[in-house]
């Protein structure tokens, strides 16, 4: 199992009452070693929160949230900087892609966040991979927003991780760019776990397995 959530709640301070706003209740939810999940739910429902929780960004306010076995509330900020950087690669809807950087210099940057060591030549192949072999030395203002999330895609392979989570991955491209890269994801994550959230029904309807992020229990697709 690469997932498991028990009892998590996670709130945030409201600014207005000064009181605190319920994000997520999830009493349970397991996602198994190789599995494609997709977490589908309105905008404000827990979804990019969620992502949070299981990359260590942020913690819950109560219960566990263990990742490949280790119980990612118990560590330190360092720790889990750490872990992530090693086992989990995240692909962000706005790319979070370092401007003044190359593509190469940006998947590059982020195999530093795992073991420090960089690869070139594997930075290279990664790009190549996903179809920017002419495009390695061109900065994201150079890039379209189809070929940027080609190099989130990358850049999140780039320590080999074991899960790689997708926020709204298609939520800023076109739908032809959308196709492509979600068939990419498919081919790139095929000996992974994937948690991708999307509340586009073209983007849902491609997985067999989804979870509603109001009740976080599965929601039933016709056969």
């Amino acid at each position: 199992m690469s997932i498991r959530l028990e009892n998590v709640i996670k709130t945030y301070s409201d600014p207005e009452s000064s009181g605190k706003v319920p994000v997520l209740d999830i009493q349970r939810l397991t996602i198994d070693t190789g599995d494609h999940t997709a977490i589908e739910g309105p905008s404000g429902s827990g979804k990019t929160t969620l992502l949070h929780l299981l990359s260590g960004l942020i913690l819950p306010d109560s219960g566990s949230v263990t990742v490949l076995g280790t119980q990612i509330q118990k560590l330190g900020e360092a720790q889990r900087d750490r872990f992530r950087g090693e086992h989990i690669g995240y692909i962000f809807q706005s790319f979070n892609l370092i401007h003044g950087f190359t593509a190469l210099e940006n998947v590059m940057l982020g195999m530093a966040f795992g073991t420090g060591k960089t690869d070139r030549s594997r930075a290279r192949q990664l790009l190549e991979t996903v179809g920017l072999k002419d495009r390695l030395g061109y900065r994201p203002t150079q890039l379209s927003t189809g070929q940027q999330q080609r190099v989130c895609i990358a850049r999140a392979l780039a320590n080999n991780p074991q899960i790689v989570l997708a926020d709204e991955p298609t939520g800023n491209l076109d739908p032809a760019s959308s196709a492509e890269v979600l068939a990419l994801l498919d081919k790139v994550t095929k000996d992974k776990t994937l948690v991708l959230v999307s509340h586009e029904p073209e983007v849902l309807n491609r997985y067999s397995r989804r979870i509603d992020s109001i009740t976080f229990k599965p929601v039933e697709t016709p056969s």
